[in-house]
């Protein structure tokens, strides 16, 4: 391997803690003694995702979580993230960056200044793991104090994967997982909103607009032109009474906090209506 010695040495002499510790309480513990010090990151989060179920945290080691508050409005908008995107839209085991994977108007997007910037999460890595058909799993490896490490982490991370990846899948097949429910049935919500004000096509251009693409980049996913999207944009706000990007992104966080978690309504239908359904 063409790795810097500080790199081996720690994979060296934390992954045999890893392998032991497998399908025990305190294997997520050493992985994120193995996987934080390979890049001289500070924290790790892992979340679980089942199909048909709502996601789950099942270990953190950051003071973040602890208030109860911030963690409800940032897991009500965890479909936003990016890397969960990626757990939805299939994509391949793997090392990601945020910054390589998030949409073009992602840092100036209301989810990240109000909710993502609140964690203080300056740089982020994720490791996506496939580990059976219907459970997936990321690693969430942050960087809160420094704005950047010495080595290439995306890099050093992919030199290890196949023996993290090795690692995490055989634990979550042999062990029992303490698990966190976080939130509502994410998908549906995301899903659901607007269907009942909206078109279809409208409804695909809120979710993108949400989740931080530009009109730009909006008009290539969706096939059309840009003047299109702009028309799209333009009968949302009318049909939604709002007038900003930022006042789309405040009925969402509030509308998702009035459902129920096994409703299959659309979100705004129950806000608008004053009241919960059941």
């Amino acid at each position: 391997m063409s790795l810097p010695m500080e790199g081996w040495q720690v994979f060296c002499d934390k992954y045999p803690g890893v392998i032991k510790a497998i399908g025990e309480t305190q294997f997520l513990s050493e992985l994120s003694q193995l996987a934080t010090n390979i890049i001289d990151y500070e924290s790790l989060v892992v979340m679980g995702f089942s199909q048909g179920k709502s996601p789950v945290m099942i270990y953190n080691d950051s003071d973040y979580f602890i208030d109860e508050v911030k963690n409800k409005e940032l897991l009500n908008t965890l479909v936003l993230d990016p890397f969960y995107q990626l757990i939805r839209a299939g994509t391949t085991d793997g090392v990601y960056r945020l910054e390589d994977i998030a949409p073009d108007e992602f840092y100036t997007s209301d989810y990240y200044q109000q909710v993502y910037k609140q964690t203080g999460l300056k740089k982020e890595v994720g490791l996506l793991i496939k580990c059976s058909e219907e459970f997936n799993v990321v690693l969430s490896l942050g960087l809160r104090k420094r704005d950047s490490v010495e080595c290439d982490e995306r890099c050093r991370l992919m030199n290890y994967f196949e023996l993290i990846q090795a690692a995490v899948s055989k634990h979550f097949q042999v062990g029992k997982v303490e698990e966190r429910t976080i939130g509502h049935q994410l998908n549906d919500i995301f899903s659901n909103f607007g269907k009942d004000f909206l078109s279809e096509r409208e409804c695909q251009v809120t979710q993108l607009v949400l989740q931080g693409y530009s009109t730009k980049a909006i008009a290539p996913l969706l096939e059309v032109s840009t003047e299109t999207v702009k028309v799209y944009r333009k009968r949302i706000h009318n049909k939604l009474k709002i007038s900003s990007q930022s006042e789309l992104f405040s009925l969402f966080l509030e509308a998702a906090s009035t459902v129920p978690s096994d409703s299959n309504v659309d979100p705004l239908t129950v806000y608008f209506g004053g009241q919960h359904v059941h």
